[in-house]
């Protein structure tokens, strides 16, 4: 099957398609080749017909939601790269405390929308850089909570049998920064959350963002934490104690500011960051002996 025959398929599909786009643009490192075919899906039919077209035509698909936690390579993503808009970007808040959230709302605006209605839980997360379908897809949160144990149900697209159904929560396995949607694209969650009163919420969700701003670059080209913290210990402390704080390859440093942040400060390339994490990673197993996993993504060529 040629380049040819996919993609055109795939124009006929979704006709707002787009084909050899820098990816680069859609990332929170603003880093990346180009996606051989990108789609921002404005309905389930558009995903599943997206689903389709990679399944019949034996195509990569790759899903891409605020674009942190991600490092695209260089030479970019092959086959369909698969964003989430339109009916995705909405939140329902419905009775007992239950939110309906679209897989494309950004978690902080999440957050900050239960807290103004007087719904608990979620404050921790209000910093995570990304979307509540990327949140899903790994468990996101930060040491005191993650958006897990919050989930009742999950409607995801299943790439497999290429329907839509809903996932509740005794098929929902959520773990340390991992996520239960293998094979599965998450379209829409189901929240439930605490009453509680206005101005007590709103006053948490203050102060975890002015704590952020204050310990991680936010105004910088990142991806967030670039490591996972390792049983009993903390990442940026390793790597502060390494001596690698502020160390620079090529255009990509570990943070002045949070040493398991890598920022691109200068036009990096992905090879730089690359490079910048085996540096990272030899140090801690040879001062350390201890491995340190990756917490960000890493995709394409």
């Amino acid at each position: 099957m040629s380049s040819g025959d996919w993609r055109a398929a795939l124009k006929t599909s979704v006709p707002h398609a787009r084909f050899d786009e820098p990816l680069a643009k859609y990332t929170t490192f603003k880093i990346g080749g180009p996606a051989d075919a990108i789609v921002d899906a404005q309905s389930t039919e558009d995903v599943l017909a997206v689903l389709r077209v990679a399944r019949d035509h034996g195509v990569p698909l790759f899903v891409l939601g605020w674009g942190s936690n991600i490092l695209v390579k260089d030479r970019g993503v092959r086959g369909i790269t698969l964003r989430l808009a339109g009916e995705f970007t909405r939140v329902e808040f419905l009775d007992g405390g239950l939110v309906r959230a679209g897989a494309a709302v950004r978690v902080p605006q999440l957050v900050v929308a239960c807290a103004e209605r007087g719904l608990a839980g979620l404050e921790p997360i209000v910093g995570v850089p990304g979307s509540v379908g990327g949140a899903l897809a790994m468990n996101a949160g930060t040491r005191d909570g993650e958006i897990g144990p919050f989930v009742e149900e999950i409607l995801a697209a299943d790439r497999r049998t290429l329907n839509a159904r809903v996932f509740s929560k005794p098929e929902l396995a959520f773990s340390y920064r991992e996520g239960p949607l293998e094979n599965l694209v998450a379209l829409s969650v189901l929240l439930r959350l605490k009453h509680g009163i206005k101005g007590d919420i709103m006053a948490v969700v203050a102060r975890y963002q002015q704590k952020r701003q204050l310990t991680q670059p936010i105004h910088t080209f990142n991806v967030g934490s670039t490591f996972k913290n390792p049983p009993g210990r903390f990442a940026a402390q390793m790597i502060e104690e390494l001596g690698l704080k502020g160390r620079a390859v090529g255009g990509a440093r570990v943070s002045p500011l949070h040493a398991n942040f890598i920022e691109n400060f200068a036009g990096a390339k992905a090879s730089d960051v690359l490079a910048l994490v085996d540096l990272i990673r030899e140090r801690a197993r040879a001062i350390f002996g201890v491995g340190l996993e990756l917490e960000m993504r890493i995709v394409g060529e």
